[in-house]
């Protein structure tokens, strides 16, 4: 069987893709627009024409320099949520890359966090990844419990299981291979995991939501409060990734008016995040 090819970074990175798009649509445009103008204007144009690639090159110019600033700051950031990634947890393998389509450092080490600060017993995850590990060493340093990760690719989870025994934390942490099925949602038809692929969910005390992808549908990952609501205790946190993205904004607040939750808190670090937790019944 022949090996594929690696690809690059960029090629993996969509935000890459938009803003290369964006600047070759303007520069696209500047040329029609000249190439038009000279057509009817003749001579007159070219002036016009010079003064608009001015404005053109001095917005390109701005764009990247305030690209290379925020990244410079989110490099930082990274970094230093890296190192306390490190100092919270006595890691024993080596790690799979972060940030991109996986979990950012800084949103690891605000589930790290939540965990240490209220020890859940069972965590269960929508989406599997590099989150499983730190969230697996971090229940086992809390004394013990579960973590249950749900994946839709079979590669992936096979992935993600392997790093699991690498270091050796097969004994609190899963990966459940779920792919998606058609659902229907308050009348809406959806693309979700397959929960039968689960003997048994146990009473959920932190919920982790970071899947499905964007692209498997509009609000993809709205189904995991319909779907697991019933199966959190009372009490229990939830978290969500991605939540600077317009689908998981508007997923949180149809949450929020239908589901009995109150907001813990919403941080501005690289992807967006935001904690809920699901209100005590008296």
């Amino acid at each position: 069987m022949p090996v594929q090819k690696p690809t690059h970074i960029e090629e993996k990175d969509p935000k890459f893709i938009l803003r290369q798009q964006e600047l070759l649509n303007n520069w696209l445009l500047w040329a029609g627009i000249s190439v038009i103008a000279w057509l009817i204007f003749h001579e007159i144009a070219l002036l016009f024409s010079l003064i608009a690639l001015g404005g053109l090159l001095l917005h390109t110019i701005i764009k990247v320099y305030h690209k290379l600033q925020v990244e410079q700051i989110q490099h930082y950031w990274q970094t230093e949520a890296l190192f306390s990634i490190y100092a919270s947890l006595k890691i024993t393998h080596p790690l799979p890359p972060m940030r991109l389509w996986a979990a950012s450092p800084d949103f690891l080490i605000l589930a790290i966090s939540l965990i240490k600060r209220h020890k859940p017993k069972v965590i269960f995850e929508v989406g599997s990844g590099v989150s499983t590990i730190l969230n697996g060493y971090a229940l086992r340093e809390t004394g013990g419990g579960t973590v249950i990760s749900l994946e839709h690719e079979q590669e992936f989870a096979a992935v993600t299981s392997d790093n699991l025994t690498a270091h050796g934390l097969d004994d609190v942490a899963r990966v459940v291979y779920a792919p998606l099925k058609p659902i229907k949602i308050g009348g809406q038809d959806r693309l979700w995991y397959d929960l039968s692929q689960i003997a048994d969910i146990p009473p959920i005390d932190f919920l982790i939501v970071d899947g499905p992808p964007e692209k498997t549908g509009e609000l993809a990952r709205y189904p995991a409060l319909p779907m697991l609501f019933d199966k959190l205790n009372d009490g229990a946190y939830i978290l969500v990734d991605d939540f600077m993205r317009g689908d998981e904004h508007t997923m949180v607040n149809l949450w929020l008016d239908q589901y009995d939750l109150e907001v813990v808190r919403s941080l501005a670090n690289e992807k967006g995040a935001v904690i809920l937790q699901k209100r005590t019944r008296n």
